[in-house]
């Protein structure tokens, strides 16, 4: 370090209390580079319809600003295992991209550890990117962070500063080899770091009663149908051995008092929405409604459903939604014992070889294209503890793919709807998301029967007003669904092969799209009947998101005008001028 590496005393004097400093720590939250277009490959990706996940191939933290319009405060879980920063082919570093996030990284090198800005020039790529990963993050979002001791001292001070130490949930040792080599200390273990973005927001207990116990009480409620109880006499024993045992021995277990074909299960209150803007409709014994104050419905909760009225009824159907007594109340759900996960504990003790013994399982036994894969089993147990079955999980260093692997064997195990969105560049030689992460998820899907799929995605050109503009239709297609902002979380699913309708949220309503360029895509009524007819004829609801450079017509319930490029401007936080030229042009065609 020379001396100009010090940060000056007045600089010092300004930011009490005690910080990790480096040269670069003044600039990191402004290294924010330009959204790009998301593109997706129909080659790559495999059945993208089921489960909405995605495979996205790119820089990572250009990636995440790109995600920022669907999915800010929306992950529920992040799992990251980054350079460990060990020397040789472990981490490559672009000094272009640090002065200019945009940049190609073609000057990107492995940073030796001989390299006396090693540690520097970690933070420098580090510190952007968890900031892009917080905003991404729910309120009560969690991070978990692989690490090993070369940086776990510098990682835990980044963290402190960027989510705040209050926010630390601890720190777990994951013991995963024996090393039999002569050393000083063996080192048998790595370590996983654990934030939240706020504590407040998350469940003070991820479980209290390990899975051991959960595992005796099943294995007694089988035993009690073999031996020919059922009905009223099966749910009386159960009844009577749960209370003999009692909340003190029990803990949550003991509110496991109901019975079901499915097995034990409690009544749980899940179906609020955290925040405003939960999904409106009406529920009732026979299904979902439209309307929320329709006769025979269920009292909705204050700030809605948190779940869209397709997976509400799809657990009416499956008989997992409790009715109340009185309609002036709010559904309940079943919570089943089978469903409940232990307390997630400090140290670990998992074989590391499992990561590449499910690579050979995949790829057969002569693979070796992968160092220092994860286990499954590992992501299993942090994204069960920390996530609902609803969970979104981002890994944006996805390596050969492990947290999507694990995310659909959560799913398949507990009839979970987990969602990932898995992010890679692999390195100059080997493009890992196209050559091993994709390959590897169908691999899964096709060996274990998950019921599942993705999307493969990749990173196109920069987007500002100009460049839009310029788009061909195709490409301004993949930006609205890549931006509306009616795919908040969910994101938005393609359409193609129609005149109009490009895509559908969550929620079954269709989006459109007039373009024939910058001055000649006029929004007029005949176009949205036409639209809204081809809608109707594929099944999509109103209203209809309809793009265009301008609209002739007022708006109605059946539809919505989105003005281009002001709306995907805006939905991507761009703040941009528009060319004059442009705004001329514009101001002719409304004219």
């Amino acid at each position: 370090m020379t001396d100009n590496d010090w940060p000056d005393l007045e600089s010092v004097r300004e930011e009490a209390g005690l910080h990790l400093h480096w040269q670069g720590r003044r600039s990191y939250r402004s290294l924010v580079p330009v959204p790009r277009v998301l593109e997706q490959n129909d080659e790559l990706s495999f059945q993208p319809e089921q489960g909405r996940n995605l495979v996205i191939e790119g820089d990572n933290l250009q990636v995440m600003v790109s995600l920022r319009t669907q999915y800010a405060d929306a992950i529920d879980v992040v799992y990251i295992d980054p350079p460990y920063n060990r020397g040789g082919n472990d981490f490559r570093y672009s000094d272009a991209r640090y002065h200019d996030p945009d940049a190609d990284a073609s000057d990107a090198t492995y940073v030796s550890n001989v390299d006396g800005g090693r540690h520097t020039k970690w933070l420098n790529y580090m510190a952007p990117r968890l900031v892009g990963m917080k905003t991404l993050m729910a309120d009560s979002g969690v991070i978990f962070v692989s690490i090993n001791d070369i940086e776990l001292g510098r990682l835990l001070m980044l963290m402190d500063e960027i989510f705040d130490e209050k926010n630390r949930i601890g720190v777990i040792t994951w013991r995963g080899s024996a090393d039999n080599n002569p050393s000083r200390i063996q080192t048998e273990h790595e370590y996983i770091v654990c934030y939240a973005k706020d504590i407040n927001f998350v469940p003070k207990v991820w479980s209290s009663v390990a899975d051991e116990m959960r595992d005796v009480l099943l294995e007694r409620y089988e035993e009690l149908v073999q031996s020919g109880l059922d009905g009223a006499a099966l749910a009386k024993e159960w009844g009577s051995l749960v209370r003999a045992n009692g909340r003190d021995s029990l803990g949550r277990l003991a509110r496991y008092t109901h019975l079901d074909e499915n097995g034990p299960y409690q009544v749980a209150y899940r179906v609020h929405n955290p925040k405003k803007g939960g999904y409106e409709y009406g529920v009732t014994k026979s299904g979902v409604v439209d309307n929320p104050r329709a006769r025979g419905t269920y009292r909705m909760p204050a700030n809605g459903y948190r779940f869209p009225p397709q997976t509400m009824q799809r657990y009416i159907d499956e008989g997992k939604v409790v009715f109340p007594r009185r309609h002036e109340q709010i559904v309940q759900m079943k919570d089943y014992l089978k469903d409940f996960r232990g307390t997630l504990r400090s140290v670990i003790d998992l074989d590391a070889r499992a990561g590449s013994y499910r690579l050979k399982q995949l790829f057969g036994e002569e693979f070796d294209g992968f160092r220092y894969a994860k286990p499954v089993e590992l992501i299993e147990l942090l994204v069960g503890a920390a996530g609902s079955k609803d969970a979104l999980v981002l890994d944006a260093f996805a390596g050969s793919g492990t947290t999507g692997d694990a995310v659909m064997s959560l799913n398949a195990r507990d009839g979970g709807r987990r969602r990932f969105v898995l992010i890679e560049e692999g390195n100059e030689d080997d493009p890992y998301a196209r050559t091993l992460v994709a390959p590897r998820l169908r691999s899964a899907i096709e060996h274990d029967g998950f019921d599942s799929g993705f999307a493969f995605l990749t990173t196109g050109a920069q987007l500002d007003r100009e460049a839009i503009l310029s788009l061909e239709k195709d490409k301004i297609a993949a930006v609205i669904c890549q931006t509306d902002r009616s795919g908040t979380r969910s994101g938005i699913k393609p359409i193609g092969g129609k005149k109009w309708v490009i895509g559908s949220n969550q929620r079954g309503e269709a989006l459109a799209l007039v373009w024939f360029g910058s001055t000649n895509s006029q929004v007029n009524a005949s176009v949205i009947n036409e639209a809204l007819a081809e809608a109707k004829g594929i099944g999509l609801k109103t209203p209809m998101r309809i793009y265009g450079t301008t609209c002739t017509i007022s708006e109605t319930k059946s539809f919505v005008f989105c003005q281009i490029p002001d709306e995907i401007l805006a939905a991507l936080q761009i703040e941009d001028q528009m060319p004059e030229e442009v705004e001329a042009e514009l101001a002719e065609v409304n004219s």
